[in-house]
């Protein structure tokens, strides 16, 4: 078993491999132990983009301890609204913010600093956005970030709330 997901771990990374460069990752592998093809980041040892669900996202109001972050730009958020406990930090400056101080941090969005491996997830409107400021993330040296890649179109249909 663990050779048949080798062999489609490498199958996918060969037909991706003339695409490298672009927004795909630059390795790939398949997780056997949950089937699920997974991006792998970083220079010191993969760190994995995790994904979540709505179900997830929608205990995160009972979760202090983990930040979910919509990057999405502020007349987005005026327009359709956001998903409760979330912050806006815009996609252009998510690396900026996440490496500033932790005072700076608390007093801009109200919330303590995200250590190396507080939970992070990222949301945007499909699911794209919030992909690269996970990626922005891991880069920075968070540890446990994740992408809800439904993100707003998904929340607002579950929620019955406009796209």
């Amino acid at each position: 078993m663990l050779v048949k997901h080798y062999m489609m771990a490498l199958t996918v990374s060969r037909t991706l491999a003339p695409l490298r460069g672009t927004m795909y990752p630059q390795r790939l592998t398949l997780i056997p132990e949950r089937n699920l093809l997974q991006r792998l980041y970083s220079s010191k040892g993969p760190a994995s983009i995790g994904i979540v669900d709505y179900d997830v996202v929608k205990k995160l109001p009972s979760e202090p301890q983990k930040l979910l972050i919509d990057v999405r730009e502020p007349e987005e958020l005026k327009e359709t609204g956001q998903i409760p406990s979330s912050i806006n930090i815009p996609l252009g400056v998510v690396s900026q913010e996440l490496a500033a101080t932790a005072q700076d941090f608390k007093s801009k969005y109200g919330r303590e600093k995200p250590q190396p491996d507080t939970e992070i997830i990222f949301h945007c409107k499909i699911g794209k956005r919030s992909l690269k400021a996970a990626e922005s993330a891991a880069a920075l040296g968070f540890r446990n970030v994740k992408n809800y890649e439904g993100s707003w179109l998904d929340w607002a249909k579950r929620e019955g709330l406009p796209k």
